[in-house]
């Protein structure tokens, strides 16, 4: 110690290696006070208040090339606007993980939902769910309407997000049109849909799935095979209600999971807004 700080003591007591440091001495960041004839560096105690605060901003996550031309010319006044600067960059970052954080929830819970019905008699029988209010974006199916392009059209849904927001999608699926189940043509004019993030604004084009009571069924099968629909209208109407919006169809297991279904068929959840029967209908008596 009589010599100065050895490489090694100064990297152990930052907790740092002694190719960071040399790193350090390379760019020009850190020097030791010296080296002697044999290329040892040594450091003197008198560094060690620079070199905690160089740890300190790095572990903020400002790169080292903004910390080196912040010390060449430091000032309280300079290092406050560096630090209200990594600060606003900070809350950025902890929006987007909590947006992330949300993401994962929602597939967490779709999944968790798909194994439950996958290994349960709840899959065959509809039930009602309350839903909050979702917002999509929509894209029509190019024609005509096979695996193909649906995927096509999904993907097309994808790159335009991707181009707009950071942030993944996490639910993709089908919407059939309240307007075309109700003239009998139940495919006409449907198309893929992406559920955007619950806090996303940035689409001032994406519909509104209204919040409220759903009917919903689970189903093995592509969206574009329309017995499961007509099940699912059955059961609703057997149950005394009516369509109050369109039908989602939205996938749950796709075909990255096929093998766990044992399936060539995507894993889905009909899902439709519904009312009692004649609720909004006025009394001709």
């Amino acid at each position: 110690m009589k010599d100065g700080i050895s490489i090694s003591e100064m990297a152990r007591i930052h907790g740092l290696t002694r190719q960071t440091l040399i790193y350090y001495d390379n760019i020009g960041l850190f020097k030791p006070e010296r080296v002697d004839s044999n290329g040892y560096r040594y450091y003197s105690w008198a560094q060690i208040p620079y070199l905690r605060e160089i740890c300190f901003l790095k572990h903020t996550g400002i790169p080292l090339k903004k910390i080196q031309e912040h010390f060449q010319n430091r000032t309280p006044e300079r290092e406050v606007e560096l630090l209200n600067r990594q600060r606003r960059v900070l809350e950025c970052r902890i929006g987007d993980l909590q947006r992330l954080r949300g993401l994962l929830n929602i597939r967490i819970e779709n999944y968790e939902k798909a194994i439950e019905a996958h290994t349960m008699e709840r899959q065959i029988e509809p039930f009602l769910e309350d839903f909050e209010e979702r917002r999509i974006l929509f894209r029509q199916w190019d024609q005509p309407i096979n695996r193909t392009n649906l995927h096509r059209t999904v993907m097309a849904l994808w790159q335009e997000i991707s181009e707009r927001i950071r942030m993944p999608v996490c639910t993709f699926g089908t919407l059939v049109r309240q307007q075309s189940v109700r003239t009998g043509d139940v495919l006409a004019g449907a198309g893929s849909i992406v559920f955007l993030p619950p806090w996303d604004r940035t689409f001032a084009e994406a519909r509104v799935l209204p919040g409220g009571k759903y009917a919903c069924m689970y189903k093995y099968g592509m969206p574009y095979e329309e017995e499961h629909v007509h099940r699912f209208l059955r059961w609703i109407d057997k149950n005394g209600l009516e369509l109050a919006g369109d039908i989602v169809d939205a996938c749950l297991l796709d075909t990255t999971f096929y093998q766990y279904m044992d399936t060539a068929k995507d894993f889905c959840m009909l899902q439709a807004l519904v009312r009692k029967k004649g609720y909004f209908r006025i009394s001709t008596k």
